[in-house]
């Protein structure tokens, strides 16, 4: 969600090297994990930065969707679930590791290789590549949104003007000269995210003086729990950083107990930010939440925000462009590619552009390629590592139970998302997604 991904600024090279895209040599032995030297407070720090982002700007919507409380129950049971499957990564690869000798899993691909053969790799690979090029596209579909929402400006002329500077910034291969881009956009979201939570306290107390109640909030409504769940599932993933991240720990014994803990903070914050979004607007509730703040310091926040994501995209491109030349071009081709990934610029500004809607993009993408990476994936390779006799009763219930709903959600989610996509885009595109 995060964004997902972690901004460069929170990793060293080598750990960005062995992330959750490297690409590692041989069949599994003669290589060595870097010495973590990352504390635990630095590590909470880097799973913050990695998993507040932009799926927080669409909490407030989808709590207005489906009422407070079943937005709040529909966020708690993902996010636990996210933390279990996250962690059930890690006991994958100790096992590998303790078991057959395995020091090259440095990341999310690697475990899949081991595990499920070069097929496993692929797929993980491929997955992580469409959610990181997901989250880039809901970057520009929330600038378009925001910049039409400031000066009318349409969203196709804002889509184009995007192209260029991003289409120079992918082009960067060293990781450190896009730190100080990086480090100025985490700064920049983070102070936007909190200046939101504060235009919704503003909005809360001036209803709450002009004796505007809670009349018409809703707690639950069915009917949209699949929306919820999505989004709730987009903004907490992050599992493809898990392994590079526990790595990265001076003690990677204490790396759960941290996970836990951070995750837990990161939740209670989104439901927060969500809550209190939903009970300043209520039934005008739109998304992304920026659109409903009015005056000029709203707009100087909305304009913060835009740069600081749009900066953003670079960095969730970063650890992708590789992948995508490699499977896309022949070897003949000279990489990095320019023009290839000028082109990966202009898929994604097309699709920004073709999806209007930022909520039900953020839906989509969290009820399809995330469910895959978040659960059914990690729950596959722990039954297959560990097998039948390696793992409890509850164990073995608890993992086929969450690959069952990660399959049926995934199907269910991400046909109602499409299909409400779909929908809206035979409409007006330029109006905003909270009336949909």
């Amino acid at each position: 969600n995060s964004s997902s991904s972690a901004s460069s600024s929170s990793f060293s090279d080598e750990e960005i090297e062995n992330g959750p895209l490297s690409k590692t040599k041989g069949g599994g032995h003669g290589h060595e994990y870097p010495p973590g030297t990352a504390t635990s407070s630095q590590v909470a720090v880097n799973i913050f930065i990695s998993f507040v982002g932009a799926g927080m700007l669409g909490m407030p919507y989808a709590f207005s969707r489906s009422g407070w409380l079943l937005g709040l129950l529909a966020l708690s049971a993902t996010s636990i679930a996210n933390v279990y499957c996250m962690l059930l990564l890690v006991k994958t690869r100790r096992k590998l590791e303790d078991s057959e000798g395995h020091t090259d899993l440095f990341g999310y691909g690697d475990v899949g290789r081991v595990v499920a053969g070069n097929w496993g790799e692929s797929l993980v690979n491929g997955c992580l590549v469409l959610s990181q090029v997901g989250f880039g596209t809901a970057y520009l579909i929330f600038v378009a949104e925001n910049l039409h929402n400031i000066a009318k400006i349409e969203r196709l002329w804002t889509c184009i003007a995007c192209v260029p500077i991003l289409a120079i910034l992918v082009q960067i291969t060293d990781m450190k000269k896009l730190s100080p881009v990086s480090l100025f956009a985490d700064v920049v979201n983070i102070t936007g995210l909190c200046a939101v939570l504060y235009e919704d306290y503003q909005v809360s107390v001036n209803n709450s003086e002009h004796g505007r109640g809670d009349e018409d909030l809703t707690a639950i409504n069915y009917s949209s729990f699949l929306y919820v769940t999505g989004v709730a599932i987009y903004s907490l993933e992050g599992v493809g950083l898990v392994l590079p991240l526990e790595s990265s720990h001076v003690c990677r014994d204490e790396f759960p107990s941290v996970m836990k803990k951070t995750i837990f903070g990161i939740t209670s914050l989104m439901i927060v930010f969500g809550c209190s979004g939903y009970y300043a607007f209520g039934s005008l509730t739109e998304s992304p939440i920026t659109l409903n703040l009015g005056g000029e310091w709203a707009t100087v926040v909305k304009l913060c925000l835009c740069v600081g994501l749009y900066l953003t995209f670079p960095m969730m491109m970063f650890p992708v462009n590789e992948v995508l030349e490699d499977f896309f071009l022949s070897e003949k081709m000279p990489k990095p590619n320019r023009v290839f990934r000028t082109c990966v610029v202009i898929a994604s500004a097309t699709i920004a552009y073709a999806v209007p809607n930022f909520g039900q993009f953020l839906s989509l993408v969290g009820s399809s390629i995330c469910t895959l990476l978040a659960f059914i994936l990690p729950c596959y390779f722990h039954l297959m590592a560990f097998g039948r006799q390696g793992l409890s009763y509850w164990e073995i219930l608890l993992d086929y139970f969450l690959i069952g709903f990660g399959v049926l959600f995934g199907v269910l989610g991400t046909y109602e998302s499409f299909s409400a996509i779909m929908q809206h885009t035979g409409g007006d595109g330029d109006e905003s997604s909270g009336g949909s």
